[in-house]
């Protein structure tokens, strides 16, 4: 704050804006507006904002907001959405200077709809709080968002592929667990995480209860995800041969080179693209081993229930949605109106 006067009265020029105290320019005066200068009376009755927050303040507070109440893994996520994709382009921005056009140029910044979402939560909730404070008194996001699609397609292994897969790994180790993904439709984080108390050889039944993702033991991907399933027949050869190698120990599967417990599935997903650059397959991710139990068995015949009992899903309505081109259509003669003889008994 500094102060100057002019015909006599006292001004001060505080967070960069000249006012006037409309007071007489005396010592006793300048420091009595200093103490007033304190509280926040003084600050309204002046219009003077004490500090106006920048966008990338706001949205660290959104994320220690969220430290509280979301997984670990979930807010690594929004962290690096923070550090690459709002930092970067807001970077000493107040919110006030937040305007509709810079929301839609930064919209256009963006190529997957994920991260779009992932984004857009953390700034919208970063202008929720400003304009609780009364920073702002609107919203800049008057625009609707881009409808971006997501790059990622099902592309499901044949039976075939799927056995070269699994003899061509490099270990047992993997090939059981390549083996075990694609006849369980397990999730690769889900399965790092797997005991061998979840295993039941004599109900045959898989307890998926954990889920391990970026070092982060914790409960799985949604509630349903959570639940007992069927151990298949094809999966249980698979399971008996690990277990010759790591049945002493607490967990399934260990890194070979660490011999320690995966911390993500990152590792496995690089050594199963380059096992399929090797055989000059489609590179596609880990996960769609998910995918190719549920087209599988439905191309096999599997009653649709069933399969969705195995993914976890909600309801079979969201495989039915996901899996619908891979349920074989019955080859029945379609009905066929007897529209003769019906219009021949009305006319006699």
């Amino acid at each position: 704050m500094t102060f100057y006067h002019r015909n006599g009265t006292l001004y001060a020029r505080i967070n960069g804006k000249r006012v006037s105290t409309k007071l007489e320019d005396t010592k006793a005066n300048r420091k009595l507006f200093k103490s007033y200068a304190k509280n926040d009376e003084f600050f309204n009755k002046f219009n003077v904002n004490k500090k106006i927050p920048t966008i990338i303040e706001l949205c660290v507070e959104v994320l220690n907001e969220k430290e509280k109440t979301l997984k670990s893994t979930t807010c690594v996520t929004y962290l690096g959405f923070f550090n690459s994709r709002i930092v970067p382009y807001f970077d000493k921005k107040l919110i006030t200077e937040l305007k509709p056009i810079d929301v839609k140029e930064w919209y256009k910044t963006f190529t997957d709809l994920s991260t779009l979402k992932g984004c857009e939560t953390l700034l919208k909730a970063a202008v929720e709080n400003a304009i609780l404070c009364e920073h702002i008194s609107a919203t800049p996001f008057v625009l609707k968002k881009p409808s971006l699609k997501s790059d990622y397609k099902v592309i499901p292994f044949t039976l075939e592929e799927v056995m070269v897969l699994i003899t061509s790994a490099k270990s047992n180790s993997f090939g059981n667990f390549l083996a075990i993904s694609f006849f369980t439709g397990i999730r690769p984080g889900e399965l790092i995480a797997l005991s061998w108390e979840d295993i039941d050889f004599n109900r045959n039944t898989i307890s998926i209860n954990k889920t391990m993702t970026n070092g982060f033991l914790q409960k799985p991907k949604t509630k349903n995800s959570l639940a007992e399933i069927d151990l298949p027949i094809e999966a249980l050869k698979y399971f008996k041969n690990e277990q010759l190698k790591t049945g002493l120990r607490k967990n399934i599967f260990y890194s070979e080179q660490r011999n320690k417990i995966y911390k993500s599935s990152d590792s496995l997903n690089i050594k199963f693209k380059k096992l399929l650059k090797s055989l000059d397959m489609v590179i596609r991710n880990i996960y769609q081993t998910r995918h190719t139990f549920a087209s599988l068995k439905l191309i096999a015949g599997e009653k649709l229930e069933w399969v969705s009992f195995m993914l976890r899903h909600k309801n079979p309505r969201i495989t039915l949605e996901r899996y619908y081109r891979y349920i074989p259509k019955e080859d029945s003669k379609r009905v066929v109106l007897d529209i003769e003889n019906a219009q021949n008994r009305h006319t006699s």
